[in-house]
């Protein structure tokens, strides 16, 4: 870095796994980081931030909890004891341990993982991929968040690409179906509030009443799990009163005969038992829709973290092509998901330095991330190493109790790359410290307004943390690679993908991001400053090249072709014995001051949120003589936590929800909510079906 002396600003950007992307002003005082505020010049996030980031730095960053040098581990696995080395001993005992265990079982016994603790593309996305595919592990499938969802939205519509955000204020409806704005995309909602100040009616639909359900026209509260069956309700009114865009769907669609046949099984008085929403509403919802064009879905991860969620999106999907709204601004659906963004950088991972690519003997396995557990707790294929950055899997995954058995192995191998002790770090054989995006330089992909960012390093980094392409390259040197990429510079890195060739990168350049910081990448057929607008052209990238309301691709890999209500796996339809001992949907939102598991140590953060809290409806709570502030037991066959009661109607009668995700060791009993929540997949893709959660909840004496 420059000169630090004297005060200083500086333009980031916020990390976190969350589609705003904001731009931030960093002010440094001798260099040290002593305010950071929001970019006012920022063309979506407006200069203001969310809670999460704007109360919790610089604290966090100089926090006296902060990891600052290299440890291992002097105590049993979980404890938490730890000693001081240096950068060099950690660095051997890494390499020595990576190569005596790829000498003796070979390099698919190293297990990396890591989430979204950094959106950066250097920090986040390349570092990681390139280290370990030069070693040869075992690729990781990341299903966590919003695989099963993507995959059914590209059986219906092609292609991931959804309406652009920006033009919401264009729209005459918006539903925010499944997702919870103020918590998870907050500088959407000017952009809702402007459109709503042109005379745009607004909807809320989510089992949870979510902050935006008070500020909703219409609220309708579906069971857990049930939003596609919701969904054909809509479609057999649009059908049957006529109410669908006959010449769009006749040029721009597949299927809609048989599309018309399935919807019959869905009347609304039939859908009325399935989702407990009053066939009146459903009716009055799709009327609502179907007239009011352009409309805007907007849907949340949230309802496809279930047994049914791929086929959920899939089916919410189609409701824009029966209505005709695709093709113009404020029209269409959007699923927020990283490949949204228009540059796939994959070709720059480094699967070419693959073991098996020189070889020639084909591509990585992979593992899905949401079996953690049970891979290391049945040693399947043999893990040896676990290497996490990014990423607290003590505190995100699932079925706890089988993840806490599988790193308690006396034989595996962990070394965890932090800010915090968090609940896994506590876990690592070998803990090394990281940097915050304050003390490193990244380059940030929006998958909201789709942008790309520089975020520049405003301090040097505290103590001895290092970054993850810092730390990467020090493991490279040690392993005894010499590979170029290995010895590049943050910016050196930014430089090679943005002279990569995308057409969507075209023009922007390191000394235009330095200068501007914010730039929108170019997209087809969209002027400065305009919202895209996906299928202007009406060509989709399916087989039929048209929006499949019947897929073939779908009965190929077998699942229904049409749209169709999948009951949960958990549930009174299909374990009825189960729900008898059961009989509570147990959902886990997400809180304002938490993303994830990050910031869940933060003083801030958790005085906002006050106690790990169960939010049970008071016909519930009154016949299991629970009242507000007591400490409840909630279990199923998987685990249990312990957590404070908070009698409320924000759920309805059979549904209790927690907020947020807290640190384990943060909770009555040790334990947090994914206690007791499965590590069973999703219908496509391998996504995960956290939300697919039945429990019981006892009072606590």
């Amino acid at each position: 870095m420059k000169n630090t002396s004297g005060e200083q600003r500086f333009r980031c950007v916020c990390p976190l796994d969350c589609p705003d992307t904001c731009g931030i002003i960093a002010h440094t005082r001798d260099g040290r980081l002593v305010k950071i505020e929001g970019d006012r010049d920022h063309p979506i996030t407006r200069g203001f931030l969310c809670p999460k980031m704007a109360r919790n730095y610089p604290d966090r960053v100089y926090n006296p909890d902060r990891l600052l040098y290299p440890m291992k581990r002097t105590g049993p696995k979980g404890s938490g004891r730890f000693e001081r080395i240096g950068w060099d001993d950690a660095a051997d005992t890494i390499a020595s341990n990576f190569k005596k265990i790829i000498s003796d079982e070979g390099p698919e016994a190293i297990l990396p993982f890591y989430g979204s603790g950094t959106l950066g593309i250097v920090q986040g996305k390349l570092a990681g991929k390139r280290f370990f595919n030069r070693l040869g592990t075992l690729q990781l499938d990341r299903t966590i968040c919003t695989k099963a969802g993507r995959i059914g939205y590209l059986y219906t519509m092609g292609s991931s690409e959804g309406a652009d955000p920006r033009g919401i204020p264009q729209s005459k409806l918006i539903i925010s179906w499944g997702t919870n704005t103020f918590a998870t995309n907050l500088h959407q909602l000017p952009l809702i509030a402007e459109a709503r100040r042109r005379g745009a009616r607004y909807v809320v639909i989510n089992p949870y009443a979510v902050k935006g359900a008070r500020i909703a026209d219409t609220f309708i509260q579906p069971r857990p799990g049930s939003d596609a069956a919701l969904a054909l309700g809509m479609m057999h009114v649009i059908i049957k009163e006529d109410l669908y865009d006959s010449g769009f769907v006749d040029k721009n669609t597949f299927g809609f005969g048989m599309l018309c046949q399935r919807v019959e099984e869905y009347p609304p008085d039939v859908v009325e038992k399935l989702t407990d929403v009053k066939a009146e509403t459903i009716v009055e919802l799709a009327r609502l829709y179907a007239k009011n064009v352009p409309s805007f879905i907007y849907v949340g991860s949230g309802m496809q973290h279930h047994t049914n969620g791929g086929m959920t999106v899939r089916t919410i999907a189609c409701l824009p092509a029966l209505t005709g709204v695709w093709g113009r601004a404020g029209g269409g659906m959007f699923f927020p998901t990283s490949t949204v963004f228009p540059v796939s950088l994959d070709e720059m991972e480094g699967n070419e330095l693959r073991p098996e690519h020189a070889a020639g003997s084909g591509s990585a396995r992979c593992f899905n991330m949401n079996r953690l557990g049970d891979v290391l707790l049945n040693n399947r294929p043999g893990i040896r190493a676990l290497y996490v950055f990014n990423s607290n899997p003590l505190a995100v995954l699932f079925n706890q109790n089988r993840l806490i058995s599988g790193l308690e192995r006396k034989d595996l191998f962990t070394v965890v790359h932090e800010q915090f002790l968090t609940d896994t770090a506590r876990y690592a054989d070998i803990l090394l410290p990281a940097t915050t995006q304050f003390e490193q330089t990244d380059l940030h992909a929006s998958y909201f307004d789709l942008s790309i960012q520089l975020s520049q390093q405003a301090i040097e980094p505290v103590g001895e943390c290092r970054s993850n392409l810092d730390t990467f390259s020090t493991l490279a040197r040690a392993m005894g690679f010499t590979e170029k990429c290995f010895s590049q510079s943050s910016r050196e890195v930014i430089g090679e993908i943005l002279a990569a060739g995308h057409p969507a990168l075209d023009g922007i350049t390191p000394e235009r991001l330095q200068k501007e910081k914010h730039v929108h990448v170019n997209m087809p057929d969209t002027a400065p400053g305009q919202p895209y607008i996906p299928y202007r052209n009406e060509t989709f990238k399916n087989p039929s090249g048209k929006i499949e309301f019947y897929s073939e691709r779908m009965k190929n890999d077998g699942h229904d072709p049409l749209p169709v209500y999948i009951p949960l796996c958990e549930g009174p339809e299909t374990t009825p014995e189960l729900y008898k001992r059961y009989p509570l949907y147990f959902i886990t939102p997400s809180a304002r001051s938490f993303l994830n598991a990050t910031l869940s140590n933060s003083a801030y953060s958790q005085e906002a949120e006050k106690r790990p809290t169960l939010v049970i409806h008071p016909d519930d709570a009154t016949a299991r003589g629970i009242s507000t502030g007591d400490r409840v037991r909630v279990f199923n066959d998987r685990g249990e936590c312990v957590l404070w009661a908070l009698v409320a109607g924000n759920t309805r009668p059979g549904v209790a929800a927690s907020q947020g995700q807290w640190w384990s060791t943060r909770c009555p009993g040790g334990a947090n909510t994914n206690h007791t929540t499965p590590d069973f997949l999703a219908d496509m893709a391998g996504g995960s079906a956290f939300n697919t959660n039945l429990v019981q909840v006892e009072k606590l004496a």
